[in-house]
């Protein structure tokens, strides 16, 4: 005898049939598949058997290459809010003083997500904005975030060592200059024009050097680390094209 009630919600007359296993399905348990309808285990599990797609280097391909570069912006404009807005030790306690790490390391990472002049800001995430959202497409959100932090804290990492024990420093300029420091390597590999990012490169140089109160260290260390982490992505790329040929 034929059931009539879902087998999900018994007290639920059934419309149709799951087309992969049969079992009678109420019209909240129909998933719309290629053919027919399908219950929602069964549904969850040919969505799970569907190979995900890979970017050109290596990273899994979302339908939004933004939201990484978007959740970073965000973040960055809250922690400017509460330094302007909150006591004077929210800033203390989070910019970059070298001789404080060993016992505070935290601030290696936290400073580069302060700001506190509205310039300094809007110059570090108009890059951002510029830089991210294609190398968040051609890395993947997983990729792009681990870009971002080694960056950050190459950038901070130098400052240790390099600056002044005691000197605050603060700002994601090292972690713009990673991710132009990647989008180089990943440019030049692929034999596309990198002209203008040569020119910021040699401009930020430049500024670096001589003006006052700017971390060259944070900058240099953020874009060699962003330029390495770039590099590996390019031989891990190539690694695995290299297995799939030889299957």
């Amino acid at each position: 005898m034929t059931e009539t009630v879902c087998y999900r919600h018994p007290d639920r007359p059934a419309g149709v049939r799951c087309q992969r296993c049969d079992r009678p399905i109420c019209p909240s348990c129909m998933n719309s598949a290629a053919v027919g309808f399908q219950c929602p285990t069964c549904f969850n599990e040919g969505v799970k058997s569907v190979p995900r797609t890979r970017t050109s280097l290596g990273g899994i391909q979302r339908g939004n290459a933004q939201v990484v570069t978007i959740g970073l912006l965000v973040l960055n404009v809250l922690v400017f809010i509460a330094v302007r807005t909150g006591s004077s030790r929210v800033a203390n306690d989070l910019v970059l003083v070298p001789v404080l790490v060993d016992s505070e390391p935290w601030r290696l990472l936290t400073s580069a997500f302060t700001h506190v002049q509205i310039f300094h800001i809007f110059a570090n995430l108009f890059m951002l904005y510029q830089v991210g959202p294609p190398l968040e497409q051609m890395l993947g959100r997983l990729r792009f975030v681990i870009l971002y932090l080694v960056s950050a804290l190459g950038g901070s990492v130098a400052v240790w060592f390099l600056a002044a024990p005691v000197s605050a420093t603060l700002g994601a300029s090292g972690a713009v200059l990673g991710l132009v420091g990647a989008l180089l390597v990943i440019s030049r590999a692929r034999g596309m024009d990198v002209t203008w990012i040569l020119g910021y490169v040699a401009v930020t140089a430049v500024i670096s050097v001589l003006l006052p109160n700017i971390s060259w260290q944070g900058h240099l260390g953020g874009f060699l680390a962003g330029a390495a982490v770039a590099w590996l992505f390019l031989q891990d790329t190539k690694r695995r094209r290299n297995n799939r040929a030889r299957i």
